[in-house]
C-alpha cells in the first residue's frame, strides 16, 4: 500500500469553511473516487490553519488512475472552485510502510 499525506494550509480564520465545504460537498467525491480514507486532521497546536488528509491506495499507479478519474469529475472541479481561494499552500508526500508498520 501507498500512503499518500496530502496538508493544506488555509487563510487563518477559513478552516471552518473549508471544514464544512468540504464535509458537504468534497468529502463524498473525493471518497468515490479514491476510497480508502484513513484519517482526517486539524492542527490543534504548532502550525496552525492546516488541514491534514491520509488517503491509502494500492499502488502508484492506482492512485494515479484515481486522482486522474476525480480530476475529470465536473463536480470536483466545481467544488474546487469554491474553496481554493481557502489554500495558501499544498503539500502531498508519498510514504511506504517501513517492515514493522501495522498499516501496510
Amino acid at each position: 500500500m501507498i500512503i499518500e499525506q496530502r496538508i493544506y494550509e488555509l487563510k487563518p480564520g477559513s478552516t471552518h469553511e473549508f471544514l464544512k465545504a468540504y464535509e458537504a460537498e468534497g468529502l463524498a467525491l473525493q471518497t468515490e473516487a479514491w476510497g480508502n480514507l484513513i484519517g482526517y486532521f486539524v492542527s490543534e497546536i504548532g502550525d496552525l490553519n492546516r488541514v491534514v488528509q491520509i488517503w491509502g491506495f494500492e499502488s502508484f499507479e492506482d492512485r494515479g488512475s484515481r486522482r486522474a478519474a476525480l480530476s475529470a469529475n465536473p463536480a470536483w472541479r466545481a467544488y474546487l472552485g469554491k474553496v481554493v481561494s481557502m489554500v495558501v499552500t499544498q503539500r502531498s508526500e508519498l510514504l511506504t510502510a517501513a517492515p514493522f508498520s501495522p498499516i501496510k
